[in-house]
C-alpha cells in the first residue's frame, strides 16, 4: 500500500512536467514537419531555424545545404539582409546613452561633409533616419546600397558621399519611406561618433559581449567564418550566385550570421543586458505613432498584435525575426535563396512558425511565378510574330513601304525605352531589378533583342527591296 502512495504522489509531482515535455515534442514535430513542407514548396536549398521561449531555445533545426554541399547547421553564416538594421540601431542607443550623439541632432552634426537639398526648413536628424523619414527616396537610395566596387575600410563613407547632394522628396520628419540608404547613414555618423570603422565597433561593442561569435559585418571576417555564395531564383528554381558582397551595406543589409546567434540577440531583446539601459531597450521596442510602421529600427504590424519585426534579403539570401516581449517569445529564420516576387510567399513560414507556437493550425502561401511564365510567353510569341512578319516581307514583291517602315522604327522606339519605362513604372533602378528580379531582367533583355532586330531587319528589308526597285 505504502509504495501505490509513493507512486501516486510521485506521477502526481511528475505528471505536469510529462505533459509539458509531450505537448513540447508534439509542436516540435509539427514545426520539423511545416518546415519540410515550406522548403521543398518553395525550393529553398537551405535553411535553419530558432525559436526562443521564456528565456529558452526551445527550438533549433536546420534543414538542406550551402552552395558547397555542406549540411547547414546552427553555426551557418547566411547574409541576414535588412535585420542587420535592428543591430545598427542597437548600436546608434548605445552611443546615445554614452552621450557620444543625440538622436535628435541633425544628421550635419556627425557628417557635417553630407549635404541635401530640401524645400522645407527642417533638418534631418539621426531620430529621421532611425525611423525611415529622412525624406530620401528609396530610388535615390538605390543608387548606392548593393554594390561590390568599394574599399572595406572606407566604403561607408565613400557611399554616404555618393548620395550627398541628394534632393529630399518630402520634408524630413514628414513621410514614411523605406530606404536602406538612411542606415548607410547611420553606419557614417556611427564612425565619425565612435572613432572606430562600423565593423569594428559591431564586432567589439555588441557581438562579442553578447556572444554572437559567429557574426560578421565586414566581408573578410564573414568569409573566416564561413559565408559563401547563396542562390538566386529562376522561375522558382534556385541557380547558385555569385557571393555579392557591399562593404559599404553592413550597417543596413550586409552582417553576417548564424541562428544560433541571432537567438542571442533575441534573447537580449527580450530580456536586456549591459548594453543599454531598460529605458534604451523599452524605446528601440516601442512602436511608432499610429500612422507609421516603423519605429526605432524595427518593423512593427499594421493590425493586431503590435511587436517588433524585421524581414531581410539581399540577392541570395533571405531572412526574418521577431520578438514578442510579452509572450516571452521570439524566432529567426534564415535562408539560402531570395527572389522579390517570392517575398510574399516566404512571409507565410514565419507566420506559419507563430501560429504553431500559439497553437493554431499553419498554412502556406502559393509561390506564384506567373509574371515569370507571362513575360517569357510574351517573348515567345513576340519572337514568333517577328519571324513570320520578316518572312513574308521578305517574300512580298509589293508592299506597303511607310507602313513597314513606321513599324519596325517604333520597334526600335519601343527597344530603345523599354527600360526606362520599366523602371520608372516600378520606382527601382534597372541595376536592382537585376540583383532581386534576374529572371525578370533577362526576359525584358531577351524581349529589347527581338524588337531592336525586328525593327533593324525590317528597315534594312524596306531599303533592300526599295533599291531593287530603282534597279
Amino acid at each position: 500500500m505504502k509504495k501505490i502512495v509513493i507512486g501516486l504522489l510521485l506521477f502526481l509531482v511528475f505528471a505536469p512536467s510529462l505533459a509539458l515535455a509531450a505537448e513540447d515534442r508534439d509542436t516540435a514535430q509539427q514545426i520539423d514537419a511545416f518546415m519540410k513542407a515550406a522548403l521543398a514548396k518553395y525550393h529553398i536549398p537551405g535553411a535553419s531555424l530558432a525559436v526562443v521561449h521564456q528565456g529558452q531555445t526551445v527550438y533549433q533545426e536546420s534543414w538542406g545545404t550551402m552552395s558547397d554541399g555542406s549540411a547547414v547547421t546552427e553555426d551557418t553564416s547566411f547574409l541576414i539582409g535588412s535585420v542587420s538594421k535592428p543591430l545598427t540601431a542597437l548600436a546608434m542607443m548605445m552611443l546615445a546613452e554614452e552621450g557620444k550623439l543625440k538622436l535628435d541632432d541633425p544628421i550635419e552634426t556627425y557628417i557635417p561633409w553630407f549635404t541635401y537639398q530640401t524645400d522645407s526648413g527642417k533638418s534631418i536628424t539621426v531620430r529621421h533616419l532611425l525611423e525611415q523619414t529622412s525624406g530620401i527616396s528609396a530610388y535615390d537610395g538605390m543608387k548606392v546600397t548593393d554594390r561590390q566596387d568599394r574599399d572595406q575600410e572606407t566604403g561607408i563613407a565613400r557611399a554616404a558621399a555618393e548620395l550627398s547632394g541628394v534632393k529630399l522628396s518630402h520634408a524630413p520628419g514628414e513621410t514614411y519611406e523605406y530606404n536602406s540608404a538612411n542606415y548607410l547613414l547611420l553606419g557614417a555618423i556611427l564612425e565619425s561618433a565612435s572613432g572606430q570603422t562600423f565593423s569594428a565597433f559591431m564586432g567589439t561593442r555588441i557581438f562579442s559581449p553578447l556572444g554572437m561569435n559567429r557574426t560578421a559585418a565586414d566581408y573578410e571576417s564573414a568569409v573566416s567564418k564561413g559565408l559563401m555564395q547563396g542562390y538566386r531564383s529562376w522561375l522558382g528554381k534556385p541557380v547558385k550566385g555569385e557571393r555579392l558582397y557591399d562593404p559599404s551595406g553592413a550597417p543596413y543589409g550586409y552582417m553576417s550570421s548564424s541562428s544560433a546567434d541571432l537567438a542571442k540577440f533575441i534573447k537580449f531583446m527580450l530580456y536586456g543586458g549591459d548594453l543599454v539601459t531598460e529605458q534604451g531597450l523599452k524605446q528601440l521596442r516601442t512602436p511608432p505613432e499610429p500612422d507609421r510602421r516603423y519605429g526605432l529600427g524595427w518593423h512593427f504590424p499594421r493590425s493586431g498584435e503590435k511587436y517588433p519585426y524585421h524581414t531581410g534579403a539581399t540577392p541570395e539570401y533571405r531572412s526574418e525575426l521577431f520578438i514578442m516581449p510579452e509572450q516571452e517569445l521570439g524566432a529567426v529564420l534564415l535562408m539560402n535563396k531570395y527572389h522579390e516576387l517570392e517575398a510574399v510567399a516566404y512571409l507565410s513560414i514565419m507566420e506559419g512558425i507563430r501560429s504553431i507556437m500559439k497553437g493554431q493550425e499553419p498554412h502556406l502561401a502559393e509561390m506564384n511565378v506567373s509574371t515569370q511564365r507571362m513575360t517569357l510567353g510574351v517573348v515567345l510569341l513576340l519572337a514568333a510574330v517577328s519571324v513570320l512578319s520578316l518572312i513574308r516581307l521578305q517574300r512580298k514583291t509589293a508592299i506597303n513601304k511607310p507602313l513597314w517602315v513606321c513599324a519596325g522604327t517604333l520597334s526600335l522606339i519601343i527597344a530603345a525605352v523599354l527600360i526606362p519605362l520599366f523602371t520608372y513604372s516600378m520606382g527601382i533602378s534597372w541595376r536592382t531589378v537585376g540583383l532581386f528580379l534576374p529572371d525578370i531582367a533577362f526576359l525584358v533583355q531577351c524581349l529589347i533583342g527581338v524588337l531592336a532586330v525586328y525593327g533593324l531587319l525590317t528597315v534594312i528589308f524596306v531599303a533592300a527591296k526599295r533599291k531593287a526597285q530603282v534597279k
